[in-house]
């Protein structure tokens, strides 16, 4: 006959078996979600996180006034010691252009919409002529197309152009030069003050630096690229007129405006191609200020050409060698990793000095994965230029195994 103690204990085991039994079920609930669940997603990182160009870039300046070099897809390069704002003459109309472009944009062979002249328009005109100030002549009811008005804005400098383009885009002088100063702020020209449309206000200031930034926006667009590579326009009233730009065509110059007043002395922004890589690249070169002779803007002009001519050479095709673990790696948590190369060899645009962020972004994540595949892009990325390169795998990347699905988070 049992006693109670042999009944306790029977009782004991069977809460032993039931525990046990629960944690199992739980173990395996658990491991069965896991199998079927999502498994972490595979990675790929460069070795390399940031490359730099071995060397220094190097341009003389000249010595008065101020200076800036860079390109449309790197931005701002080098600069002279003194940026401070100073009045930049009709290199303001590098800013209304780019906004009438924007308010109103052109594809290359358009002419875009008809403006009528009015009173008002030769008004403008007639003040501007007697002032001494660079204009285009018009006529009461001449007819002139978008693409006219821009001629005569950027090739002869009209400043009553300026003017109608203005009131054309914004409805007004001061909404149009509000508008200037609003996308100077958005573009982070901080030394930059539009008091007038034209540039004739000694008031209207910039410095070398934040006209690149102006430049550089502005030359992406094609129908600007046109306009200020424009030797000369004909015009109804106004007849045959020619690009005050006197270096267009020298030097591997292609626009992009000139500037000169008292206050302002010579100010040129030019743009040359860069002659290397796949792309369209513009070096764009800046000098303002220049007043040491009777002739500031010649100053001005075949000073911004040696600065040019001098950087020109330093543009040009880097390789990227891949070290012994590849350009990048692709990495998973069940251990079925690859080493990532390119196809081909690397060559990207760059300068001497130059530092670029590398990063990887995958295009196949399926598996497997066969060894060969263009599994991924590297993106070498300096200031606003981004270069693109496939890359692919050495070893097959595998999906993880059934027992890594099953206790991945045990082991």
């Amino acid at each position: 006959m049992s006693g109670p103690s042999s009944g306790h204990s029977g009782s004991l085991f069977l809460k032993k078996q039931t525990l046990l039994l629960l944690f199992i079920t739980v173990i395996c609930v658990i491991s069965i979600i896991h199998f079927f669940t999502n498994h972490p997603k595979i990675k790929a990182t460069p070795t390399y996180p940031t490359i730099t160009l071995p060397g220094q870039f190097s341009v003389t300046f000249p010595p008065q006034g101020e200076s800036a070099v860079g390109t449309d897809n790197f931005g701002v390069i080098a600069s002279s010691p003194d940026q401070s704002p100073v009045p930049i003459a009709s290199v303001a109309k590098i800013m209304t252009a780019y906004l009438v472009l924007k308010a109103h944009p052109l594809q290359p062979g358009e002419d875009g919409p008809t403006l009528t002249m009015t009173t008002q328009d030769v008004s403008d005109y007639v003040n501007d002529l007697a002032q001494g100030d660079s204009v285009l002549a018009v006529e009461v009811g001449e007819k002139l197309t978008e693409k006219q008005l821009l001629e005569g804005l950027m090739l002869p400098s009209g400043d009553n152009i300026a003017t109608t383009l203005g009131r054309w885009v914004s409805g007004s002088d001061t909404a149009f030069v509000a508008k200037m100063n609003e996308t100077a702020q958005a573009l982070g020209m901080t030394q930059t003050h539009y008091a007038d449309i034209s540039g004739v206000s000694p008031a209207t200031v910039s410095n070398a630096v934040d006209q690149i930034k102006i430049a550089q926006v502005s030359i992406e667009d094609p129908v600007f690229q046109e306009i200020v590579a424009t030797p000369q326009a004909t015009f109804p009233v106004a007849g045959t007129v020619y690009n005050v730009n006197s270096m267009l065509g020298t030097h591997g110059i292609v626009g992009i405006k000139t500037g000169s007043t008292l206050a302002a002395g010579g100010c040129f922004v030019s743009a040359t191609p860069i002659g290397v890589g796949t792309k369209a690249h513009f070096i764009i070169a800046v000098v303002l200020g220049q007043k040491t002779n009777d002739q500031p803007l010649h100053t001005a002009l075949n000073a911004n050409a040696k600065i040019l001519d001098e950087v020109r050479s330093e543009f040009k095709l880097y390789p990227l060698t891949s070290p012994p673990t590849g350009i990048g790696q692709v990495i998973t948590a069940w251990d079925s990793n690859s080493a990532l190369y390119s196809p081909k060899p690397i060559q990207f645009l760059g300068y001497p000095g130059m530092t670029a962020s590398l990063s990887i972004t995958l295009l196949k994540t399926q598996m497997p994965i066969p060894p060969g595949e263009n599994m991924a892009t590297l993106k070498i990325q300096s200031g606003k230029s981004a270069q693109e390169f496939p890359l692919q795998n050495s070893e097959q990347i595998n999906p993880p195994g059934i027992l890594w699905r099953f206790f991945r988070n045990w082991i």
